[in-house]
């Protein structure tokens, strides 16, 4: 939940780069050079500064992102939505199916996510106050962040198919080509969605183990090469084309494959890689400032 109680997207762009400076020195160790941003994490945080690309702002959307995901693959490769609530009076938990996923769409890293693998075992009543009083406050969600993208989503609440628990295959892909992958295992604890202390492995598009990590995550080196991982970097391919940076996320249900959601900023650009070099190599891949469509770039 955002602790900021003031309105970022209202901030002039100069007290916005400040904060942001002051945070990533912070959780970094180093300062953000925005002039020539070298590593990923000081491009991302570029990005989120400066970068408006409108693909972006549909797709954070996780609601519209599913339109754009059936308009470039076709019908069958997201969840099933049930239903969609635009506000806090519409939330009716009662009429929810037995089995199924409640999520806020402007939302991540397992935040604001009800799991319902029996609705008999959920107290409807707590959940939908949680939902009504939290989850369409756009000051408590991504709305209210640094990611300009997020600043035009209107927070909404839906209902989808449930999931089996499965691991979670990212696809970190730069200008539309997928680079690597990260696998989060163990995600789901008996139904809870953790948000954090869950392993996190890299691999390669060949599936050979990168001895890379996120710092104070934990990894895997002997993780099985998933059954859908060439169809799964033909889609990131096809998915990612007019984009500068996108993690594809992918699960697989039943031996299904399902695209879960786009991430334009893991953990924020806040969180050190070991080595630091493979920081500064996906920053190469990225070059935002030279790459960037003039167009989209707002100082």
């Amino acid at each position: 939940m955002n602790k900021i109680t003031e309105d970022i997207s209202k901030w002039p762009l100069k007290k916005r780069e400040e904060f942001l400076k002051q945070t990533f020195e912070k959780r970094m160790g180093k300062p953000l050079d925005l002039e020539e941003p070298r590593s990923f994490s000081e491009m991302i945080q570029w990005i989120k500064l400066y970068y408006h690309d409108p693909l972006m702002s549909r797709c954070a959307d996780k609601v519209l992102f599913k339109e754009f995901i059936r308009e470039k693959l076709g019908k069958g490769y997201t969840a099933e939505t049930y239903e969609v609530w635009e506000s806090a009076g519409e939330v009716n938990l009662k009429n929810i199916p037995e089995r199924c996923a409640v999520k806020s769409n402007c939302s991540s890293d397992g935040c604001n996510i009800l799991l319902v693998p029996d609705k008999s075992g959920i107290d409807l009543e707590k959940a939908e106050k949680e939902i009504k009083e939290n989850w369409f406050d756009r000051m408590k969600l991504h709305t209210n962040s640094f990611a300009n993208y997020y600043y035009g989503v209107r927070p909404k609440v839906y209902v989808e198919e449930y999931l089996e628990e499965s691991d979670d295959y990212d696809v970190l892909c730069f200008h539309g080509e997928p680079k690597f992958i990260y696998v989060k295992t163990e995600h789901f604890d008996g139904n809870i969605n953790r948000e954090v202390g869950y392993p996190m492995s890299f691999y390669t598009t060949d599936w050979i183990y990168v001895n890379a990590k996120y710092k104070d995550i934990p990894t895997k080196a002997d993780i099985k090469r998933p059954p859908h991982l060439k169809e799964m970097l033909e889609i990131s391919n096809e998915l990612s084309k007019d984009l500068p940076f996108v993690r594809v996320d992918f699960f697989e249900d039943s031996g299904k494959l399902c695209v879960a959601e786009f991430s334009f900023a893991p953990w924020a650009g806040l969180r050190p890689y070991e080595p630091e070099s493979l920081d500064y190599e996906m920053g190469k891949w990225l070059d935002i400032v030279h790459t960037a469509k003039p167009e989209y770039v707002k100082k």
